[in-house]
């Protein structure tokens, strides 16, 4: 052999030598490299946390992939049969990588010109899916092929084929056979049909090329094509096969199922997880939640809202603001109870809307406020009965002596006395304002926050420590949760419930990890809670006694509650109960601005006694409220029994005079005598003395004194006055004041005290017997006609 022979001989097993450990050194490092599988086994893949209602409906999934997991056992046999039958029919067969597989893929490539088809086992798959990225690179391929080995060491053919079905992607979001069958089929996996099992077993190859949802008839010839599979390996028979070829498909939710029910409800829940675990555990964990939301009344809730603004609340497209829709609602059911949250919509449902007003907006309660004041005024021992003036009243609210303020009612019109009963249904202004300042700015602040009113300004230059707050002037507001929770302290009998949402959570291992109680506290003694129920009842009275702000929220059994019309019309409120449920609505713009509207038919709308036309513009306020409340909630007690508020032994009924609070005298007109409750020991022991004899004179209106039979009649007006005072009276025999012409508020002399209008002493001299009247105008005729004359003379 010459040398040169073997210096390339020598070279050529040198060359061979060093490609050789440089492909086993690569191929080392590429399987050290590649991920560790030894305890693949024992942690499932990440999966999306489910939201569940009250009553198990799914509200929505928070994943990173969504994915329940299922084991291997609820999985039925065709579903398992069709997969093998299309992605890897030697699954069974093989260690991982099929050499047969490799060569009958390579020989389509090469006829191909380019990669058509690959050569992938079942068992790579998973290895990719799971642990790999789906690069197309020789690098890959070392290192899948390496994890299907290690797979087929380490575990089970039954292991394999369950990591698998729960690892692919199966189209619109949706990874997994288990969450899967929920998506396309509305029903968990075991009770797939094998039409339904071979439709998912198709999806892989091409999830959003074969789903149902995107085109039928791809989906369909792609679901035979693997019935055909399962016939062809002996998994069906032929007969099976036609007639799941036969069966049409058929899809029982569509791809708005992805979007959440509740959705403000949703992201709620979603920050207090997060809060709570972390984003991490939340959106991979597979954690199972439990909330307090009752699906059907969240339906009906969604529903009415949408009726309401079709039908009779106009819209308008702002910039301002949160939502881009104006004005914008906030609406919120609670069990007061338990305290269990059981609807919430946070605003009008826009996609990009982020702004749950429930719970983030903080409003002007407007009127809505007066509860409290009420509630505490009863807690001092006031009744139902008690009377306040309702006239205008001038308040020191400066350091000079011209800052006063005057509350004004609505319209500017005064009842005067007039009961608390009265003054809450109709929502008087003066009257509210007059109770704060006797019952205590501090007392009615105290009686709110242990109610629930977690956000009164005590401190600083700007708080809530004056009579403005009867009217709900506050400094921050509240928000409609608050609320609801507050007003169900009266459905409660006095007992604040704090409100929950959350009421389990259950990890992917099916232990509780978190479990909510409520938190109650005994605030406000039922007696109190029963007379203001009470009253609150005549709220939503219509006549003919009380007519109340709220009568279109009157259900035709036992309710309560309160509307809230901020000024210049920026907030309306509703908030009312049954014994039952709590429900309080807010409308308005997120940049508050009076809510009045062009409408857009030219038809009129009707103010509420239906006969005066409103003008072709539409302002809202607590009416639209009110109403809304009451169709939403006439849906949601629908066949539930009639439930009463409770009462005590502590409470007793007297007949009353209105006028004066007090027992009804002889005197007493018969319509200001009405039936009262009253908590035992704040009922009347006395008399009225307000009203007493009285006497009907007739007063010649041009002199404002005594008429005389020469006073002409249409000058004459009867008028009524006390026989032992001479004081004034009104129809129901109450004194009249003496009023200032441009404020209205009435007059007091030196010592404090009302000035009343009183009866004249003089009559009447400017109206005389006609045959003297006459020879004073005969007189006067002459004196008149001797001036004409002289003037025309000296003309």
């Amino acid at each position: 052999m010459s040398r040169f022979k073997k210096v390339s001989i020598i070279s050529i097993i040198l060359l061979f030598a060093i490609l050789s450990g440089a492909l086993i050194g690569s191929v080392a490092w590429i399987v050290n490299e590649t991920p560790d599988i030894s305890n693949y086994g024992r942690w499932k893949p990440s999966e999306s946390t489910t939201i569940y209602s009250e009553d198990n409906k799914l509200l929505s999934r928070l994943y990173q992939e969504n994915r329940v997991y299922a084991p291997i056992d609820r999985m039925p046999q065709n579903l398992q049969n069709a997969i093998v039958a299309i992605e890897d029919n030697r699954f069974y067969e093989h260690y991982g990588v099929d050499p047969w597989a490799i060569g009958r893929a390579l020989w389509v490539d090469i006829k191909g010109g380019g990669i058509i088809q690959g050569g992938s086992t079942l068992t790579q798959q998973l290895a990719k899916n799971a642990l790999l990225t789906h690069e197309r690179t020789l690098y890959r391929k070392i290192q899948e092929a390496y994890l299907a080995i290690q797979f087929e060491r380490m575990y089970t053919k039954e292991e394999i084929l369950e990591f698998y079905l729960n690892e692919i992607y199966l189209g619109h979001s949706v990874y997994g056979v288990q969450t899967a069958a929920e998506f396309y089929f509305d029903k968990d996996v075991e009770n797939l049909t094998l039409p339904e099992a071979a439709l998912l077993a198709g999806l892989p190859k091409a999830p959003n090329k074969y789903s149902p949802y995107k085109n039928k008839q791809k989906a369909k010839v792609r679901r035979n094509l693997v019935l055909e599979q399962m016939k062809k390996y002996g998994y069906i028979t032929e007969s099976q096969a036609e007639k799941a070829k036969n069966q049409p498909i058929k899809t029982e939710n569509g791809l708005e199922r992805k979007e959440d029910k509740a959705p403000y409800f949703v992201r709620h829940i979603r920050k207090k997880l997060i809060d709570m675990y972390g984003a991490q555990a939340v959106y991979n964990s597979g954690l199972k939640v439990y909330t307090t939301l009752d699906y059907e009344m969240q339906t009906k809730a969604e529903e009415t809202v949408k009726e309401a603004f079709k039908d009779y609340i106009p819209s308008v497209n702002k910039k301002e603001g949160k939502g881009r829709l104006q004005p914008q609602i906030a609406l919120t059911t609670i069990n007061p109870q338990n305290g269990h949250i059981k609807t919430m919509i946070g605003g009008r449902g826009e996609e990009e809307d982020r702004y749950n007003r429930v719970t983030q907006a903080y409003r002007q309660p407007g009127s809505a406020f007066k509860p409290f004041v009420y509630t505490a005024a009863v807690e001092q021992g006031y009744s139902p009965a008690s009377v306040i003036d309702d006239t205008p009243e001038a308040y020191q609210v400066g350091s000079s002596s011209e800052d006063k303020w005057i509350p004004q009612n609505y319209n500017d019109e005064y009842l005067g006395p007039t009961t608390l009963r009265i003054g809450l249904a109709k929502s008087i202004n003066v009257m509210a304002v007059k109770l704060l300042d006797k019952v205590g700015i501090d007392n009615t602040i105290e009686v709110a926050k242990k109610m629930g009113i977690k956000n009164i300004v005590e401190t600083g230059a700007k708080n809530d420590k004056n009579l403005a707050l009867a009217l709900g002037g506050l400094t921050k507001g509240v928000t409609p949760l608050e609320m609801a929770s507050s007003y169900g302290v009266l459905a409660n009998e006095g007992v604040r419930v704090e409100p929950i949402s959350l009421l389990k959570v259950v990890d992917n291992r099916g232990n509780v990890i978190y479990e909510n109680d409520s938190n109650k506290k005994i605030v406000l003694d039922k007696d109190v809670t029963y007379i203001v129920n009470d009253m609150l009842e005549s709220v939503l009275a219509r006549g003919p006694i009380v007519w109340g702000t709220g009568w279109r929220a009157n259900l035709g059994r036992p309710a309560a509650g309160k509307t809230g019309t901020t000024s210049n019309y920026t907030d309306a409120w509703f908030v009312g109960y049954t014994p039952d449920l709590v429900t309080s609505i807010w409308i308005g713009e997120d940049a508050p601005s009076k809510m009045k509207y062009k409408i857009k038919n030219e038809e009129k709308l009707l103010s509420a006694n239906e006969n005066e036309a409103k003008p072709n513009t539409n302002t809202i306020s607590s009416a639209e409220t009110a109403r809304l409340w009451s169709e939403y909630m006439r849906k949601i007690i629908k066949n539930k029994p009639v439930t009463e508020f409770s009462t005590t032994d502590n409470i007793v009924s007297k007949k009353i005079c209105i006028e004066s609070s007090k027992l009804p005298s002889k005197d007493c007109p018969e319509n200001t005598i009405r039936e009262e409750i009253f908590i035992k020991g704040t009922e009347p022991t006395e008399e009225c003395e307000l009203h007493q004899p009285t006497t009907e004179v007739k007063v010649d209106t041009s002199t404002g004194k005594l008429a005389t039979d020469y006073c002409p009649p249409e000058k004459v007006r009867t008028y009524t006055y006390q026989q032992e005072t001479h004081i004034k009276v009104d129809e129901n025999g109450v004194p009249i004041k003496k009023v200032d012409e441009e404020t209205k508020v009435p007059l007091r002399d030196d010592e404090g005290n009302y000035i009343y209008e009183r009866m004249p002493e003089e009559k009447c001299e400017a109206h005389r017997p006609d045959s003297l009247q006459d020879k004073i105008k005969n007189q006067t005729d002459k004196i008149k006609e001797k001036f004409e004359e002289f003037f025309d003379i000296s003309n």
